[in-house]
Protein backbone atom coordinates (compact mmCIF):
# COMPACT_ATOMS: atom_id res chain seq x y z
CA UNK A 1 0.00 0.00 0.00
CA UNK A 2 1.18 3.44 -0.79
CA UNK A 3 1.51 6.20 1.74
CA UNK A 4 -1.64 7.78 3.06
CA UNK A 5 -2.37 11.37 2.25
CA UNK A 6 -3.15 13.63 5.25
CA UNK A 7 -5.07 16.86 4.85
CA UNK A 8 -4.42 19.81 7.25
CA UNK A 9 -7.56 21.59 8.06
CA UNK A 10 -7.20 25.29 8.89
CA UNK A 11 -9.59 26.30 11.64
CA UNK A 12 -12.29 28.81 10.63
CA UNK A 13 -11.29 31.18 13.43
CA UNK A 14 -7.82 31.70 11.98
CA UNK A 15 -9.24 32.68 8.58
CA UNK A 16 -11.48 35.25 10.28
CA UNK A 17 -8.61 36.73 12.21
CA UNK A 18 -6.51 36.99 9.06
CA UNK A 19 -9.39 38.68 7.21
CA UNK A 20 -9.95 41.14 10.04
CA UNK A 21 -6.23 41.93 10.16
CA UNK A 22 -6.19 42.61 6.43
CA UNK A 23 -9.37 44.69 6.74
CA UNK A 24 -7.96 46.68 9.65
CA UNK A 25 -4.78 47.21 7.64
CA UNK A 26 -6.77 48.44 4.65
CA UNK A 27 -8.93 50.72 6.83
CA UNK A 28 -5.87 52.10 8.59
CA UNK A 29 -4.14 52.66 5.25
CA UNK A 30 -7.16 54.39 3.74
CA UNK A 31 -7.79 56.41 6.92
CA UNK A 32 -4.14 57.35 7.13
CA UNK A 33 -4.11 58.43 3.50
CA UNK A 34 -7.37 60.41 3.98
CA UNK A 35 -5.92 61.91 7.15
CA UNK A 36 -2.73 62.80 5.28
CA UNK A 37 -4.75 64.47 2.50
CA UNK A 38 -6.89 66.30 5.04
CA UNK A 39 -3.80 67.36 6.95
CA UNK A 40 -2.20 68.65 3.77
CA UNK A 41 -5.28 70.76 3.08
CA UNK A 42 -5.35 72.05 6.66
CA UNK A 43 -1.63 72.74 6.53
CA UNK A 44 -2.07 74.57 3.22
CA UNK A 45 -4.84 76.70 4.66
CA UNK A 46 -2.78 77.30 7.77
CA UNK A 47 0.33 78.19 5.81
CA UNK A 48 -1.67 80.56 3.62
CA UNK A 49 -3.17 82.22 6.69
CA UNK A 50 0.25 82.33 8.33
CA UNK A 51 1.79 83.94 5.26
CA UNK A 52 -0.95 86.58 5.14
CA UNK A 53 -0.55 87.24 8.87
CA UNK A 54 3.22 87.61 8.59
CA UNK A 55 2.83 89.94 5.59
CA UNK A 56 0.25 92.07 7.45
CA UNK A 57 2.51 92.35 10.49
CA UNK A 58 5.45 93.40 8.33
CA UNK A 59 3.22 95.89 6.52
CA UNK A 60 2.15 97.48 9.83
CA UNK A 61 5.78 97.57 10.88
CA UNK A 62 6.78 99.19 7.59
CA UNK A 63 3.92 101.72 7.81
CA UNK A 64 4.99 102.77 11.32
CA UNK A 65 8.61 103.22 10.29
CA UNK A 66 7.76 105.12 7.11
CA UNK A 67 5.69 107.59 9.14
CA UNK A 68 8.61 107.95 11.56
CA UNK A 69 10.97 108.65 8.65
CA UNK A 70 8.58 111.33 7.35
CA UNK A 71 8.57 112.94 10.81
CA UNK A 72 12.38 113.00 10.73
CA UNK A 73 12.27 114.64 7.28
CA UNK A 74 9.84 117.28 8.56
CA UNK A 75 12.08 118.00 11.56
CA UNK A 76 15.22 118.28 9.42
CA UNK A 77 13.39 120.55 6.97
CA UNK A 78 12.21 122.80 9.82
CA UNK A 79 15.71 122.97 11.32
CA UNK A 80 17.23 123.86 7.94
CA UNK A 81 14.66 126.62 7.37
CA UNK A 82 15.28 128.03 10.85
CA UNK A 83 19.03 128.01 10.19
CA UNK A 84 18.58 129.99 6.97
CA UNK A 85 16.11 132.37 8.60
CA UNK A 86 18.68 133.11 11.32
CA UNK A 87 21.40 133.68 8.69
CA UNK A 88 19.20 135.99 6.61
CA UNK A 89 18.14 137.93 9.72
CA UNK A 90 21.78 138.25 10.76
CA UNK A 91 22.62 139.80 7.37
CA UNK A 92 19.72 142.22 7.83
CA UNK A 93 21.06 143.32 11.20
CA UNK A 94 24.56 143.87 9.81
CA UNK A 95 23.23 145.84 6.83
CA UNK A 96 21.03 147.98 9.07
CA UNK A 97 24.12 148.88 11.07
CA UNK A 98 25.70 150.17 7.82
CA UNK A 99 22.89 152.67 7.21
CA UNK A 100 25.30 155.61 7.34
CA UNK A 101 27.47 154.40 4.44
CA UNK A 102 27.22 156.09 1.06
CA UNK A 103 26.02 154.11 -1.99
CA UNK A 104 29.45 152.83 -3.26
CA UNK A 105 30.59 151.87 0.24
CA UNK A 106 27.27 150.19 0.96
CA UNK A 107 27.50 148.23 -2.31
CA UNK A 108 30.99 147.00 -1.40
CA UNK A 109 29.87 146.06 2.10
CA UNK A 110 26.82 144.26 0.70
CA UNK A 111 28.99 142.27 -1.71
CA UNK A 112 31.42 141.32 1.06
CA UNK A 113 28.61 140.05 3.30
CA UNK A 114 26.95 137.99 0.60
CA UNK A 115 30.16 136.45 -0.72
CA UNK A 116 30.88 135.09 2.75
CA UNK A 117 27.84 132.81 2.28
CA UNK A 118 27.89 131.69 -1.39
CA UNK A 119 24.68 129.68 -1.13
CA UNK A 120 22.69 132.84 -0.53
CA UNK A 121 21.07 134.44 -3.56
CA UNK A 122 21.51 138.21 -3.52
CA UNK A 123 20.78 141.25 -5.69
CA UNK A 124 21.58 144.96 -5.29
CA UNK A 125 20.18 147.36 -7.86
CA UNK A 126 19.09 150.94 -8.47
CA UNK A 127 15.44 150.89 -9.56
CA UNK A 128 15.68 154.48 -10.79
CA UNK A 129 18.54 153.91 -13.21
CA UNK A 130 17.93 150.20 -13.64
CA UNK A 131 21.60 149.48 -12.87
CA UNK A 132 22.36 146.16 -11.17
CA UNK A 133 25.29 146.71 -8.81
CA UNK A 134 25.72 143.13 -7.59
CA UNK A 135 24.14 139.75 -8.33
CA UNK A 136 24.78 136.37 -6.73
CA UNK A 137 23.23 132.92 -7.04
CA UNK A 138 19.81 132.52 -8.66
CA UNK A 139 19.03 136.24 -8.78
CA UNK A 140 19.73 138.08 -12.04
CA UNK A 141 16.83 140.50 -12.29
CA UNK A 142 14.47 141.89 -9.63
CA UNK A 143 11.62 139.83 -11.05
CA UNK A 144 13.50 136.62 -10.23
CA UNK A 145 12.71 137.03 -6.54
CA UNK A 146 9.71 134.75 -6.95
CA UNK A 147 12.03 131.75 -6.65
CA UNK A 148 13.19 132.75 -3.17
CA UNK A 149 11.61 130.76 -0.37
CA UNK A 150 13.09 132.84 2.45
CA UNK A 151 14.23 136.42 1.83
CA UNK A 152 14.70 139.94 3.18
CA UNK A 153 14.46 143.33 1.42
CA UNK A 154 16.26 146.52 2.51
CA UNK A 155 16.14 150.07 1.10
CA UNK A 156 19.32 152.13 1.27
CA UNK A 157 18.77 155.51 -0.31
CA UNK A 158 18.03 154.85 -3.99
CA UNK A 159 19.42 151.31 -3.73
CA UNK A 160 17.34 148.20 -3.11
CA UNK A 161 18.99 145.14 -1.54
CA UNK A 162 17.38 141.70 -1.78
CA UNK A 163 18.84 138.44 -0.45
CA UNK A 164 17.58 135.03 0.56
CA UNK A 165 17.72 131.33 -0.16
CA UNK A 166 16.26 129.81 -3.30
CA UNK A 167 13.75 127.00 -2.95
CA UNK A 168 15.92 124.59 -4.96
CA UNK A 169 18.94 125.31 -2.76
CA UNK A 170 16.92 124.72 0.38
CA UNK A 171 15.57 121.48 -1.01
CA UNK A 172 19.05 120.23 -1.91
CA UNK A 173 20.30 121.00 1.57
CA UNK A 174 17.35 119.25 3.18
CA UNK A 175 17.80 116.22 0.91
CA UNK A 176 21.49 115.99 1.79
CA UNK A 177 20.71 116.12 5.51
CA UNK A 178 17.97 113.51 5.13
CA UNK A 179 20.29 111.14 3.26
CA UNK A 180 23.01 111.65 5.87
CA UNK A 181 20.61 110.95 8.73
CA UNK A 182 18.96 107.94 7.12
CA UNK A 183 22.36 106.45 6.36
CA UNK A 184 22.91 106.04 10.11
CA UNK A 185 19.71 104.04 10.64
CA UNK A 186 20.16 100.33 11.30
CA UNK A 187 17.57 98.41 9.32
CA UNK A 188 16.79 94.76 9.81
CA UNK A 189 18.28 92.11 7.53
CA UNK A 190 16.59 92.10 4.14
CA UNK A 191 14.98 95.52 4.73
CA UNK A 192 15.54 98.56 2.51
CA UNK A 193 14.60 102.22 2.57
CA UNK A 194 14.15 104.56 -0.40
CA UNK A 195 13.66 108.36 -0.41
CA UNK A 196 13.38 109.52 -4.01
CA UNK A 197 11.79 112.14 -6.21
CA UNK A 198 9.06 110.64 -8.36
CA UNK A 199 7.55 107.14 -8.20
CA UNK A 200 9.51 104.03 -7.20
CA UNK A 201 10.63 101.84 -10.10
CA UNK A 202 8.60 98.64 -9.94
CA UNK A 203 11.32 96.47 -11.49
CA UNK A 204 13.69 97.25 -8.61
CA UNK A 205 11.59 95.81 -5.76
CA UNK A 206 8.57 94.40 -7.56
CA UNK A 207 8.51 91.16 -5.54
CA UNK A 208 9.09 92.75 -2.14
CA UNK A 209 6.63 93.72 0.56
CA UNK A 210 6.73 97.54 0.75
CA UNK A 211 4.88 100.59 2.07
CA UNK A 212 5.15 104.08 0.54
CA UNK A 213 4.16 107.58 1.64
CA UNK A 214 4.20 110.66 -0.62
CA UNK A 215 5.65 113.89 0.84
CA UNK A 216 3.68 116.50 -1.09
CA UNK A 217 5.70 119.62 -0.20
CA UNK A 218 9.11 118.18 -1.13
CA UNK A 219 7.86 115.90 -3.89
CA UNK A 220 9.52 112.84 -2.31
CA UNK A 221 8.30 109.27 -2.15
CA UNK A 222 9.38 107.55 1.08
CA UNK A 223 9.28 103.76 0.76
CA UNK A 224 10.38 101.00 3.13
CA UNK A 225 10.28 97.34 2.16
CA UNK A 226 11.41 93.84 3.12
CA UNK A 227 12.45 91.00 0.84
CA UNK A 228 9.85 88.25 0.73
CA UNK A 229 12.64 85.71 1.13
CA UNK A 230 12.89 86.91 4.75
CA UNK A 231 9.45 85.38 5.36
CA UNK A 232 10.46 81.91 4.13
CA UNK A 233 12.26 80.75 7.33
CA UNK A 234 9.08 81.31 9.34
CA UNK A 235 6.95 79.47 6.81
CA UNK A 236 9.46 76.60 6.49
CA UNK A 237 9.56 76.14 10.24
CA UNK A 238 5.75 76.08 10.30
CA UNK A 239 5.67 73.45 7.53
CA UNK A 240 8.07 71.18 9.45
CA UNK A 241 6.06 71.45 12.62
CA UNK A 242 2.88 70.78 10.62
CA UNK A 243 4.23 67.27 9.86
CA UNK A 244 3.43 66.22 13.37
CA UNK A 245 0.05 65.51 14.89
CA UNK A 246 -2.89 67.60 13.65
CA UNK A 247 -3.92 68.17 17.23
CA UNK A 248 -0.73 70.16 17.79
CA UNK A 249 -1.23 72.34 14.71
CA UNK A 250 -3.21 75.04 16.49
CA UNK A 251 -0.70 75.16 19.33
CA UNK A 252 2.18 75.45 16.89
CA UNK A 253 0.36 78.25 15.10
CA UNK A 254 -0.07 80.15 18.35
CA UNK A 255 3.60 79.67 19.24
CA UNK A 256 4.82 80.80 15.83
CA UNK A 257 2.57 83.85 15.86
CA UNK A 258 3.74 84.74 19.35
CA UNK A 259 7.36 84.49 18.22
CA UNK A 260 6.63 86.63 15.20
CA UNK A 261 4.87 89.24 17.32
CA UNK A 262 7.81 89.33 19.73
CA UNK A 263 10.28 89.60 16.84
CA UNK A 264 8.24 92.37 15.20
CA UNK A 265 7.90 94.23 18.49
CA UNK A 266 11.63 93.84 19.07
CA UNK A 267 12.40 95.35 15.68
CA UNK A 268 9.94 98.18 16.34
CA UNK A 269 11.56 98.88 19.71
CA UNK A 270 15.04 98.93 18.17
CA UNK A 271 13.99 101.36 15.45
CA UNK A 272 11.92 103.41 17.90
CA UNK A 273 15.00 103.74 20.11
CA UNK A 274 16.84 105.69 17.43
CA UNK A 275 13.83 107.89 16.68
CA UNK A 276 13.22 108.42 20.41
CA UNK A 277 16.66 109.98 20.83
CA UNK A 278 16.02 112.36 17.95
CA UNK A 279 12.53 113.24 19.15
CA UNK A 280 13.87 113.79 22.68
CA UNK A 281 16.30 116.36 21.31
CA UNK A 282 13.44 118.04 19.44
CA UNK A 283 11.28 118.04 22.59
CA UNK A 284 14.14 119.63 24.54
CA UNK A 285 14.28 122.40 21.95
CA UNK A 286 10.53 122.99 22.27
CA UNK A 287 10.79 123.10 26.10
CA UNK A 288 13.55 125.70 25.88
CA UNK A 289 11.45 128.04 23.72
CA UNK A 290 8.56 130.28 24.75
CA UNK A 291 5.62 129.34 22.52
CA UNK A 292 4.06 132.81 22.39
CA UNK A 293 7.06 135.03 21.67
CA UNK A 294 9.72 132.66 20.33
CA UNK A 295 12.16 133.84 23.02
CA UNK A 296 14.06 131.47 25.29
CA UNK A 297 11.96 130.03 28.10
CA UNK A 298 12.72 130.85 31.72
CA UNK A 299 14.00 127.31 32.25
CA UNK A 300 16.49 127.76 29.43
CA UNK A 301 17.26 131.29 30.62
CA UNK A 302 18.30 130.02 34.06
CA UNK A 303 20.82 127.69 32.38
CA UNK A 304 22.15 130.52 30.18
CA UNK A 305 22.58 132.89 33.13
CA UNK A 306 24.14 130.17 35.30
CA UNK A 307 26.72 129.39 32.62
CA UNK A 308 27.45 133.11 32.15
CA UNK A 309 27.97 133.58 35.90
CA UNK A 310 30.25 130.52 36.07
CA UNK A 311 32.34 131.98 33.23
CA UNK A 312 32.52 135.28 35.10
CA UNK A 313 33.75 133.48 38.22
CA UNK A 314 36.38 131.77 36.05
CA UNK A 315 37.80 135.16 35.10
CA UNK A 316 35.93 136.10 31.94
CA UNK A 317 34.36 139.59 31.52
CA UNK A 318 30.80 139.97 32.72
CA UNK A 319 28.09 140.20 30.06
CA UNK A 320 25.47 142.95 30.25
CA UNK A 321 22.08 141.86 31.62
CA UNK A 322 19.17 143.96 30.37
CA UNK A 323 15.78 143.50 32.03
CA UNK A 324 12.74 145.21 30.57
CA UNK A 325 8.97 145.03 30.67
CA UNK A 326 6.35 146.32 28.26
CA UNK A 327 4.72 149.58 29.26
CA UNK A 328 0.94 149.87 29.23
CA UNK A 329 0.41 146.16 28.47
CA UNK A 330 -2.25 145.93 31.18
CA UNK A 331 -4.16 148.83 29.60
CA UNK A 332 -4.01 147.09 26.18
CA UNK A 333 -5.34 143.87 27.72
CA UNK A 334 -8.10 145.72 29.59
CA UNK A 335 -9.28 147.86 26.66
CA UNK A 336 -8.66 145.59 23.64
CA UNK A 337 -8.44 142.07 25.05
CA UNK A 338 -5.65 139.60 25.76
CA UNK A 339 -5.30 138.69 22.08
CA UNK A 340 -4.17 142.27 21.45
CA UNK A 341 -1.77 142.03 24.40
CA UNK A 342 -0.32 138.82 22.97
CA UNK A 343 0.17 140.58 19.63
CA UNK A 344 2.10 143.37 21.37
CA UNK A 345 4.31 140.84 23.20
CA UNK A 346 5.10 138.97 19.98
CA UNK A 347 5.94 142.17 18.12
CA UNK A 348 8.17 143.49 20.91
CA UNK A 349 10.01 140.16 21.17
CA UNK A 350 10.51 140.04 17.40
CA UNK A 351 11.88 143.60 17.36
CA UNK A 352 14.31 142.83 20.19
CA UNK A 353 15.45 139.59 18.53
CA UNK A 354 16.23 141.50 15.34
CA UNK A 355 18.39 143.91 17.32
CA UNK A 356 20.14 141.24 19.40
CA UNK A 357 20.58 138.82 16.49
CA UNK A 358 23.13 136.09 17.06
CA UNK A 359 25.16 138.27 19.42
CA UNK A 360 23.04 137.59 22.50
CA UNK A 361 20.03 135.83 24.00
CA UNK A 362 16.44 136.99 24.60
CA UNK A 363 14.67 135.31 27.54
CA UNK A 364 11.02 135.64 28.54
CA UNK A 365 11.39 135.84 32.30
CA UNK A 366 7.69 135.99 33.11
CA UNK A 367 4.54 137.80 31.96
CA UNK A 368 5.73 140.91 30.15
CA UNK A 369 9.23 140.80 31.66
CA UNK A 370 12.18 139.88 29.41
CA UNK A 371 15.92 139.51 29.99
CA UNK A 372 18.57 140.17 27.33
CA UNK A 373 22.11 138.81 27.73
CA UNK A 374 24.74 140.48 25.50
CA UNK A 375 28.48 140.99 25.60
CA UNK A 376 29.97 144.01 27.35
CA UNK A 377 31.06 145.49 24.02
CA UNK A 378 27.53 145.46 22.60
CA UNK A 379 25.65 146.33 25.78
CA UNK A 380 25.20 150.09 25.45
CA UNK A 381 24.56 150.05 21.71
CA UNK A 382 22.07 147.18 21.95
CA UNK A 383 20.27 148.92 24.83
CA UNK A 384 19.77 152.08 22.77
CA UNK A 385 18.65 150.20 19.64
CA UNK A 386 16.19 148.09 21.62
CA UNK A 387 14.51 151.19 22.99
CA UNK A 388 14.35 152.75 19.52
CA UNK A 389 13.05 149.59 17.81
CA UNK A 390 10.25 149.06 20.32
CA UNK A 391 9.31 152.76 20.32
CA UNK A 392 8.92 152.57 16.53
CA UNK A 393 6.25 149.83 16.77
CA UNK A 394 2.66 150.82 15.99
CA UNK A 395 -0.52 148.80 16.46
CA UNK A 396 -4.11 149.33 15.45
CA UNK A 397 -6.82 147.84 17.62
CA UNK A 398 -10.52 148.54 17.07
CA UNK A 399 -9.60 151.36 14.69
CA UNK A 400 -7.42 153.07 17.29
CA UNK A 401 -3.67 153.54 16.82
CA UNK A 402 -1.65 152.28 19.80
CA UNK A 403 2.06 152.71 20.53
CA UNK A 404 4.03 151.32 23.40
CA UNK A 405 7.46 151.37 24.91
CA UNK A 406 9.55 149.53 27.46
CA UNK A 407 11.15 150.29 30.81
CA UNK A 408 14.67 148.90 30.90
CA UNK A 409 17.34 148.36 33.52
CA UNK A 410 20.91 147.13 33.04
CA UNK A 411 23.43 145.44 35.33
CA UNK A 412 26.58 143.34 35.29
CA UNK A 413 28.04 140.67 37.55
CA UNK A 414 30.12 141.99 40.42
CA UNK A 415 32.83 140.25 42.48
CA UNK A 416 30.62 140.06 45.56
CA UNK A 417 27.71 138.35 43.79
CA UNK A 418 26.73 134.87 44.97
CA UNK A 419 24.71 134.09 41.85
CA UNK A 420 23.27 135.60 38.71
CA UNK A 421 20.14 136.67 40.59
CA UNK A 422 22.13 139.38 42.39
CA UNK A 423 22.86 141.14 39.09
CA UNK A 424 19.35 140.45 37.84
CA UNK A 425 17.87 142.02 40.97
CA UNK A 426 19.99 145.13 40.38
CA UNK A 427 18.74 145.34 36.81
CA UNK A 428 15.17 144.88 38.07
CA UNK A 429 15.63 147.64 40.64
CA UNK A 430 16.96 149.97 37.94
CA UNK A 431 13.99 149.04 35.73
CA UNK A 432 11.50 150.07 38.41
CA UNK A 433 13.49 153.22 39.15
CA UNK A 434 13.14 154.14 35.47
CA UNK A 435 9.43 153.31 35.61
CA UNK A 436 8.90 155.47 38.73
CA UNK A 437 10.87 158.32 37.19
CA UNK A 438 8.71 158.11 34.08
CA UNK A 439 5.50 158.24 36.12
CA UNK A 440 6.80 161.19 38.13
CA UNK A 441 7.75 163.01 34.93
CA UNK A 442 4.31 162.37 33.50
CA UNK A 443 2.60 163.70 36.62
CA UNK A 444 4.87 166.79 36.63
CA UNK A 445 3.97 167.40 32.98
CA UNK A 446 0.28 167.20 33.80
Amino acid sequence: MGPKLRWRVVPHGHVHNLTMAVLVLVICTVSGYAFWLSFQQVAGIYLGAAERTVAAMHEDFLRLNVHNVVQVIERLKSEEEQSWEALIADRLQLLEQAADLDAPAFAGYFQQLMQSEPQLSALLWNPVSGEILYSQGELRLPGAAAGLQLSELLLHGELVALWGVHGSTLQRRVQAKVQETLATLELGEGMWLSVAQGPLRVDEHGNDLAYSLWHEELGWLVTMGVNRSELEPHLHQTAQEGGRLTALLSLRLVLVLVLLVVAALGLVLVVEYFFFRQQTAQLKTEINEDLLTGARSRRCGVEILSRAFASFQAGEPSPVLLMFDVDCLKEVNDFFGHAAGDQVLRAVAAAVRRVVGSGGELIRWGGDEFVVVVSAELGERVQRRIMESVAALEFKFAGEKVTTGISLGAARFQPGDTGFMDALNRADAELYAVKRAGKASAQHTE
